[in-house]
């Protein structure tokens, strides 16, 4: 662990914060591992790329690296900020989205639970520093990375000014990292309780991913 630094992302990184996602977080995430009767409805979208490359552009994303390795990455944490009109937006835009593959099932999960936890109203803030996606390289998983990266974030939410940090913990493990960093649960939902017009449930992960929660902490 020693050998592990973490430094600010910027978007000159983005060809290799792709490359890393793909493997470390597309292929592992419990919710991107449901089954599609089309395989091609799990792969990543390029609007879904389009907002990593803004996230990276503002200035706020993290990484690890591994000083032993060539300063190779090994741990990503992708953030931005997030004002209030920023979830009514959001969730009005997927909410008239064709839902075409399973980025676009979670999505508007996603939008849906979040605009009702409303962490502004919750925390009393107009502006948060959002941490979107975390993505830890599997040959130096429980080593620490993850929470490393969680924590340099909340750190950065504190010199940047942030009022609050928040994100959307959508597997056991995530929710379990973010908690033990003092993060409070502010709302969660099972996925056996969102279902489509005729009653079957949208989001299947596999046990013991039973649940999506949003987590904050104020700053």
């Amino acid at each position: 662990m020693s050998a592990i630094a973490i430094r600010a992302l910027t978007p000159d990184d983005f060809e290799e914060v792709e490359a890393f996602l793909a493997v470390h977080f597309f292929k592992q995430e419990p919710l991107m591992l449901i089954p599609q009767a089309d395989p091609n409805q799990s792969k990543v979208t390029p609007a879904e790329s389009e907002l990593h490359r803004s996230l990276l552009s503002q200035g706020l994303s993290l990484a690890a690296i591994d000083r032993s390795s060539g300063d190779r990455i090994v741990g990503v944490v992708l953030a931005g900020e997030m004002v209030p009109e920023d979830l009514e937006r959001e969730f009005q835009e997927v909410e008239q989205k064709e839902v075409k593959c399973l980025l676009d099932k979670i999505h508007k999960f996603l939008a849906g639970i979040e605009r009702r936890a409303n962490i502004f109203k919750h925390y009393g803030v107009e502006r948060a520093l959002y941490l979107y996606m975390l993505g830890v390289d599997t040959s130096v998983r429980r080593q620490g990375v993850g929470s490393r990266l969680v924590a340099a974030t909340i750190e950065l939410g504190r010199e940047r000014g942030y009022p609050v940090m928040a994100s959307t913990c959508t597997n056991l493990h995530s929710t379990r990292l973010m908690t033990a960093l003092h993060m409070e649960c502010v709302l969660s939902q099972n996925y056996a309780d969102y279902k489509d017009e005729r009653g079957e449930v949208i989001l299947r992960p596999g046990e013991p991913h039973t649940k999506a929660s949003v987590v904050g902490i104020r700053l």
